[in-house]
């Protein structure tokens, strides 16, 4: 969730129209700050369910596609959807745990492809679930509370973080470790890792907000130096991308459904708080009855999208809060801004070749360039819970989700008469322990009273 609200001072308000050329370098600057994270997030996805380079590819063209469509439908709001502010999407990094883990139970019993299908159909479910539940966002919150999200957020950075150590140590044994070059494939992960700590830190505003897409390209630089990576047959992946609907045979599981739902919520949350960063942002009370269509509108846009994403075969799509550090910077809020941002990711979603450039990077630069925002997505967790008050009992909930959610996914395979189906749901700690931190809620005596209006 975006914290940082501060009203900037605005040059171009949000219904005002830059110039052209303006407003496509401003619209640049925003894709320069959200490009690393929306290329990332499907290719580690599909990383981890072992798919092919060609499946691989696909989701990931696929994914900046739908991005720049769901960005134009919360920008321009078409009936009751969007927000009408400059509110980005792309492929939320909340989602990588469940879906790989998802996918690998299900090839367990299928094909790859059906397996994907699977996925895609269930996905369209949950997103088709939270457009109805988007019309009582207001009570959501007194389900979904901060303890809830704020669990389930420190579990998904957790498992983020642990996933990509265990695919840094496969790495280093797979290179031959001390006596091969996996030391020298650590260090490269690590300077990698390294450059983008720094340039976070520093004081140069743009460098902080690019420092992904930095650190990407220094890790580039690097491995072709280190001649780990060859990019000769970028060129060859052909002209033009065009998504193709129902790739795969699209098919619903209810485990599924159960195992990516709770994602599903605590994402809609996170996009509340983006949202409102954005309306603040942007000179907006917050409060009032255009405000809460907003956010009603900006989860319905979500939700269209992550269908629209299923029938495409890519993974759902949710907001970014990257956008908003470029907005204070910048001052320039206008919604216009965002359609060139839309036919940026559209275009770079069409062009084979950028896809091809991204799978040749080495994976060890993929996983060094994304550890450090995995542990901010969990220490985020650790501030949604802090920025409340918390009292004594609040972080009694946000532990026991915690260790409770990793215990019973550790165990729980162990426990007789219980269905696959069930241990499938179980066995994921983030989900798990996103059911346990709302039944604690209500079970746990001194619930603050509800603020749902």
């Amino acid at each position: 969730m975006a914290q940082d609200t501060l009203q900037p001072n605005l040059l171009f308000k949000l219904d005002d129209k830059p110039p052209v050329v303006g407003s496509a370098l401003v619209g640049f600057q925003h894709l320069v700050a959200i490009i690393g994270g929306i290329l990332t997030a499907p290719y580690l996805i599909a990383l981890g369910m072992g798919l092919d380079p060609q499946d691989t590819a696909y989701v990931i063209s696929a994914a900046l596609i739908v991005s720049g469509l769901g960005t134009l439908l919360q920008i321009n709001r078409l009936g009751a959807m969007g927000t009408g502010l400059l509110s980005v999407q792309g492929t939320s990094f909340a989602f990588i745990g469940s879906l790989i883990f998802a996918h690998l139970q299900l090839a367990e019993r299928m094909t790859a492809q059906e397996a994907l299908g699977v996925i895609f159909g269930s996905s369209a479910v949950c997103a088709v679930l939270m457009g109805v539940l988007s019309l009582f966002v207001r009570q959501l919150k007194n389900i979904i509370t901060t303890n809830v999200a704020g669990a389930t957020i420190i579990l998904i950075g957790l498992s983020l973080i642990q996933a990509t150590l265990q695919n840094l140590e496969r790495v280093y044994l797979d290179f031959g470790g001390l006596e091969g070059e996996g030391a020298v494939r650590m260090g490269l992960a690590g300077a990698v890792f390294l450059v983008i700590v720094v340039l976070a830190n520093i004081k140069l505003v743009w460098l902080r907000l690019s420092a992904i897409a930095i650190g990407l390209l220094v890790g580039v630089v690097m491995s072709m130096t280190l001649s780990f990576a060859d990019f000769s047959g970028v060129t060859s992946a052909g002209w033009v991308f065009i998504p193709e609907p129902w790739r795969y045979p699209l098919s619903v599981d209810f485990a599924v459904v159960a195992l990516i739902m709770p994602i599903f919520l605590v994402s809609a949350m996170e996009s509340i708080g983006d949202v409102t960063a954005t309306n603040n942002l942007s000179g907006l009370e917050t409060g009032t009855f255009e405000y809460w269509m907003r956010i009603r509108g900006g989860i319905m846009a979500t939700s269209v999208t992550s269908v629209v994403a299923a029938v495409l075969c890519t993974f759902p799509s949710t907001t970014f809060s990257q956008n908003n550090g470029v907005i204070r910077l910048t001052g320039v809020c206008s919604r216009y801004v965002g359609n060139y941002i839309a036919i940026f990711l559209v275009i770079l979603g069409c062009m084979p070749v950028v896809t091809a450039f991204f799978q040749a990077i080495p994976s060890e630069v993929i996983f060094g360039a994304t550890l450090l925002m995995f542990i901010l997505v969990g220490l985020s967790g650790f501030r949604v819970v802090e920025m409340s008050g918390p009292s004594v009992r609040d972080w009694v909930v946000v532990t026991f989700a915690i260790l409770f959610g990793y215990l019973c996914a550790n165990f729980v395979d162990r426990v007789p008469g219980l269905s696959d189906e069930v241990v499938m749901v179980l066995q994921f700690p983030v989900s798990t322990g996103a059911m346990l931190a709302i039944i604690l809620e209500f079970v746990i005596p001194g619930r603050a009273a509800g603020t749902s209006d």
